[in-house]
C-alpha cells in the first residue's frame, strides 16, 4: 500500500487524514488522494487494470478492465470552461434511466462550470443528490460551489465508491483540498439494497420536496386510522391508489360523526423543522393563499375541494378543519384547529410519536410504487 493510503470503508476513504498524513511527510497531497484511491480500489477489485491519465487539466483514475471502463477519481483546480456545453455529447452519454425507482442524470465528477468535460468525466448520478433537490443533494451542490470560489488555492477530488461490478457508484464522496484544510463528505448514490432501520433515514437524506409531502401525508392517514381510528373518506394524490374521491385536500375523514378535512404541512429541510416553541408545540406552519384569492384551510378554500364528496350547495355551513404538522427532524405529528378564514390556527393537542406512523407510511409508498 502507498504511503499514506488509508484504509477503504464501503461508503469512502479518510481523505483528510490521507491529506494530514502527506503533508505531514511533505508529499503532494494530490499524489497522497491518487494513491489511497487506486489502493482502496484495488483492494475491493484486485484484477482491476487502473490507468492515470489528464483530461482537461485534471488527474482521471480509471479502471480500463476490457468491459469495464469506469472512472474512479477526479481530482483537479476548478476553472471556467474554455468551451460551450456540448448537450448533444452529453445526452448520448449511456446510462440506466433510473435505480431503485429514482430517475437519474448523466452527471459531472468535476462540474461543468468549474471545467470539467465530458467522457470519463460523466457518470450516472441520483438526480435529487445531481440537480440540489434533496438535503444531501443541497450539501452536495454547497460543496461545489464552495470549490469553483476557492478555485485559486484548492483541489477538487471526487471519488466515485463502487458497491458491485456495474457502472453505477453507489457513493460519490467529495473533498476539497485548500491551504491547511481538508474537507470531505460521502453522499448515497443508489437506493437499492437498504433494508431494515437504515431504510427511513436514508430515504428522507434522499428524498425531493414532493417525496416528502407524500410520506407526511400517508403518515397522517396511519396517525388517524390506527391512533385515532377515524373512518377516512379520501385521500389526496400521493400516487397512491385510490378508491375514490381523489382531491386537493390531503385528507378527508369522519371522526365521531363529523366530517373533518385534514391539511397536511410536512416539515424536514425548513428552519422551522426540528424546533419547539416555548409552549412546546411545533412550528404552526405558513398557510398560503391560492391564485383565487382562497386561503389554505379557509371554509372557501375546503368546500371547493369537497364538493365531490358532499353537497356543498345551499344550506352548506361548512365542514371543521385542521392543519396536522409532520415534522421529520423531531419525529412528531401535532394537529391544529383552524379559523374559518384560514388565519387563526391554535393546537389542538399536543405533539405525538410519529415516527412509527412514517415507517409504515414509507413501507405503504414502497410496496405500492417500489420507492418512495
Amino acid at each position: 500500500m502507498s504511503a499514506g493510503a488509508a484504509s477503504h470503508a464501503l461508503r469512502g476513504i479518510d481523505l483528510e487524514a490521507v491529506v494530514v498524513a502527506a503533508r505531514d511527510a511533505g508529499m503532494d497531497p494530490s499524489d497522497a488522494v491518487v494513491d489511497a484511491a487506486a489502493d482502496a480500489y484495488l483492494a475491493q477489485w484486485p484484477d482491476a487494470a487502473l490507468t492515470e491519465f489528464t483530461y482537461h487539466g485534471a488527474r482521471f483514475l480509471l479502471d480500463a478492465t476490457e468491459g469495464v471502463d469506469r472512472t474512479v477519481l477526479a481530482i483537479g483546480h476548478p476553472e471556467s470552461p474554455g468551451q460551450a456545453r456540448e448537450e448533444t455529447y452529453q445526452r448520448g452519454f449511456p446510462i440506466p434511466e433510473t435505480c431503485a425507482g429514482r430517475p437519474l442524470d448523466r452527471g459531472h465528477l468535476l462540474p461543468y462550470t468549474a471545467g470539467g468535460g465530458y467522457g470519463p468525466n460523466l457518470f450516472a448520478q441520483d438526480r435529487a443528490l445531481n440537480r440540489g433537490w434533496s438535503s444531501d443533494g443541497r450539501r452536495y451542490r454547497a460543496m461545489e460551489r464552495k470549490a469553483i470560489t476557492d478555485a485559486a488555492s484548492s483541489l477538487f477530488a471526487v471519488l466515485l465508491v463502487y458497491v458491485d461490478e456495474t457502472l453505477l457508484p453507489g457513493y460519490v464522496q467529495l473533498t476539497i483540498i485548500g491551504p491547511g484544510r481538508c474537507e470531505s463528505q460521502v453522499f448515497r448514490n443508489r437506493f437499492d439494497g437498504v433494508e431494515g432501520r437504515e431504510r427511513l433515514a436514508v430515504e428522507l437524506c434522499g428524498a425531493t420536496d414532493g417525496q416528502l409531502g407524500a410520506l407526511g401525508e400517508e403518515a397522517v392517514a396511519v396517525i388517524l386510522d390506527e391512533e385515532f381510528d377515524v373512518t377516512l373518506v379520501a385521500l389526496g394524490d400521493a400516487g397512491m391508489p385510490r378508491e375514490e374521491g381523489r382531491q386537493d385536500l390531503d385528507l378527508v375523514a369522519v371522526v365521531e360523526g363529523e366530517l373533518v378535512a385534514f391539511e397536511v404541512k410536512t416539515m424536514y429541510r425548513s428552519k422551522r423543522a426540528g424546533r419547539l416553541t416555548r409552549a412546546g408545540n411545533l412550528t404552526r406552519p405558513r398557510l398560503r393563499s391560492t391564485s383565487t384569492g382562497r386561503r389554505q384551510g379557509s371554509q372557501g378554500y375546503v368546500a371547493e375541494r369537497i364538493e365531490g364528496i358532499v353537497d356543498t350547495g345551499a344550506g352548506f355551513e361548512g365542514v371543521r378543519v385542521q392543519v396536522v404538522v409532520v415534522d421529520l427532524v423531531l419525529m412528531l405529528a401535532q394537529f391544529f384547529e383552524v379559523g374559518d378564514q384560514g388565519t387563526r390556527l391554535r393546537p389542538a393537542g399536543s405533539p405525538v410519536p410519529c415516527e412509527r406512523a412514517v415507517g409504515v407510511a414509507l413501507e405503504r409508498i414502497r410496496a405500492h410504487r417500489g420507492h418512495l
